[in-house]
C-alpha cells in the first residue's frame, strides 16, 4: 500500500457503543442543567402601551417620560430620535426615529380627518332629510287643524 493509505480495522469489537450508557449520559446532562441555578434575573413584564408604538411616543414601556435626542453617528449625524431618559439601565426602552414617529402620527391624524369629513357629510346628508320631512309635514298641516281637515269655500277639502 501507498504511503498514505488507509485500512479500517478489521475487528468492529472496539467501536462497540453501549446506546443505554449514552442515553444515561445525556440524561444526566439535562438533569445538571435543570438542577443548576444560574442568577438569572426574572425578566421585567412591562404593561404594552399602544401609544409608544405609533405614531409619537409619550411614555416609555417602563413609565419613564420619551425625550428627544440628537445622533452624532457618522451614518446617522443630526438624526433626531425619541428615547427614554433611562435608557442606560440596559433595560427595553422606546427608540425611535423623530422623522418616522411624525410621518405616523400625521397618517393618524389624516386618517382621524377623512373620518371626521366623512361623519359631516352623512348629517348633512341626514339634515337635508329632514328639512325634505318637516317641509311635506308643514304643507301637510296646514290644511288640518285640530285633527280634523279644513274644508275649502267650496266644500272640498283644502
Amino acid at each position: 500500500m501507498g504511503r498514505y493509505s488507509y485500512s479500517q480495522p478489521s475487528s468492529s469489537e472496539e467501536y462497540d457503543i453501549d446506546i443505554t450508557s449514552l442515553l444515561q449520559a445525556e440524561a444526566d446532562l439535562y438533569s445538571d442543567e435543570a438542577d443548576s441555578r444560574h442568577n438569572i434575573a426574572e425578566p421585567v413584564q412591562y404593561l404594552p402601551q399602544s401609544e409608544s408604538d405609533d405614531g409619537i411616543p409619550k411614555t416609555c414601556y417602563c413609565g419613564g417620560e420619551a425625550v428627544v435626542e440628537t445622533s452624532y453617528t457618522s451614518k446617522d449625524p443630526g438624526r433626531r430620535y425619541f428615547t427614554c431618559g433611562n435608557a442606560d439601565d440596559g433595560d427595553c426602552h422606546v427608540w425611535k426615529w423623530w422623522d418616522v414617529a411624525v410621518m405616523e402620527e400625521l397618517r393618524d391624524y389624516q386618517r382621524q380627518l377623512r373620518e371626521v369629513k366623512d361623519q359631516a357629510n352623512e348629517r348633512d346628508e341626514k339634515l337635508v332629510k329632514v328639512e325634505h320631512i318637516v317641509g311635506e309635514l308643514a304643507k301637510k298641516k296646514t290644511g288640518i287643524a285640530n285633527g280634523y281637515p279644513l274644508l275649502d269655500s267650496n266644500g272640498g277639502c283644502s
